[in-house]
């Protein structure tokens, strides 16, 4: 595991909180942002699902860190993810709040986001409360493992 000084964080948006007001309200608190439409356009325009190991690989490979509304990629991706250098940060109960409401969130917690983006070793994956608090923050080791099983995710 590594602690990382980084002067540039660039955020993923997931689909869910779409391509124009969400990227705007991060970039104007100093993080460059990637919407999920743009690398995989082709996917999205005609409705074909992209999977969570594909989205991950991604991010990896492109020093990107996932802002994602699927608290439940850690367990389920969990061996994937530890092969990375990706934060990965996930909202909590994200169908009870609109996205806007959760860009929110992520801009009130913009300093400790900011914060362990900069020392926390890597991977780690953590929670994003509505409040804008951080929890559950924890670093994939290697002596963990998938508990959860999706055969359509496992394919690839």
């Amino acid at each position: 595991m590594r602690y990382e000084k980084r002067r540039k964080y660039t955020i993923f948006l997931e689909a869910g909180f779409g391509t124009t007001e969400c990227p705007r309200k991060l970039e104007a608190i100093g993080f460059q942002v990637v919407c999920f439409s743009t690398p995989f356009e082709y996917e999205h325009r005609n409705q074909i699902s992209v999977s969570d190991p594909r989205i991950i690989h991604h991010c990896h490979k492109n020093g990107y860190d996932l802002f994602t509304h699927d608290k439940s990629m850690r367990h389920t991706h969990v061996d994937i993810i530890k092969k990375t250098d990706i934060a990965i940060i996930a909202t909590e109960s994200f169908d009870k709040w609109s996205p806007g409401a959760w860009i929110e969130a992520f801009v009130r917690a913009k300093v400790e986001i900011k914060r362990h983006l900069r020392k926390y070793p890597r991977p780690w994956f953590a929670h994003l409360a509505i409040s804008g608090e951080i929890r559950k923050i924890e670093t994939i080791t290697p002596s963990m493992f998938t508990r959860r099983v999706r055969p359509a995710e496992q394919k690839e």
